[in-house]
């Protein structure tokens, strides 16, 4: 039987969260007393109009830019920001994430749209404030959230934690490029990014270790 630590309450069947909190669940499930009832998520149609929403405005941002004469630079990082959104959006109608997950996979998404973003216009202001802002916010709320739920949050979201002290580095990596203006923001993120990992190795009690091992092993 699967029991949730904050709620203190067990549960029966194949949950992996608790439906009241959110938290994780603890144990091994048990069978439940009640007949399993398959949930079929009607979007194929939500699928399909966000498609052609997406290709809509792909299609008006590609005659804009030659009709502005933009450069294909821009239209292409334009069009393939439109692309990301598509695909998280479509992650989102089709598999249903929890609400943390959804906003640990956005912080994701706008770090690949600033990405982009600069590659397209050269413009300095997005490695020097951009990036690094979004990768300290991702790193405070990954902070916020290991603290409140200690080992479930890190048991879960263990993928989610990697690539926010991974991506916290890169704008030190911009500053050794020299594509800031103003390096201050970049030592932050590299300096959060690395109290974070170590709060990580030295306070949970090798469980961020297990699970991080547990990603990267070879099966």
């Amino acid at each position: 039987m699967k029991h949730c630590d904050r709620c203190h309450i067990d549960f029966t069947g194949e949950l992996n969260r608790c439906p009241l909190c959110g938290t994780g669940l603890e144990g091994s499930a048990a069978p439940s007393p009640f007949p399993a009832v398959p949930f079929t998520r009607r979007s194929m149609a939500a699928q399909r109009v966000l498609l052609v929403a997406s290709i809509a405005v792909a299609a008006g941002i590609v005659a804009l830019g030659i009709a502005l004469g933009s450069s294909p630079l821009s239209v292409i990082a334009a069009v393939a920001a439109i692309a990301l959104n598509y695909l998280f959006v479509r992650n989102m109608i089709a598999h249903a994430p929890d609400f943390l997950r959804l906003i640990e996979r956005y912080f994701l998404v706008l770090l690949a749209v600033a990405a982009l973003w600069f590659i397209a216009t050269g413009n300095l202001a997005v490695t020097t404030f951009v990036i690094p802002g979004i990768s300290l916010l991702a790193i405070l709320f990954d902070a916020i959230l290991v603290a409140t739920f200690r080992g479930t949050f890190i048991t879960d979201y263990a993928k989610y934690l990697i690539y926010d002290v991974i991506l916290g580095a890169v704008p030190a990596l911009s500053l050794a490029l020299g594509q800031v203006t103003w390096p201050y923001l970049a030592w932050a993120s590299l300096t959060a990014a690395a109290l974070f990992l170590a709060a990580l190795l030295l306070f949970t009690k090798g469980r961020f270790t297990r699970e991080a091992k547990k990603l990267f092993s070879v099966r």
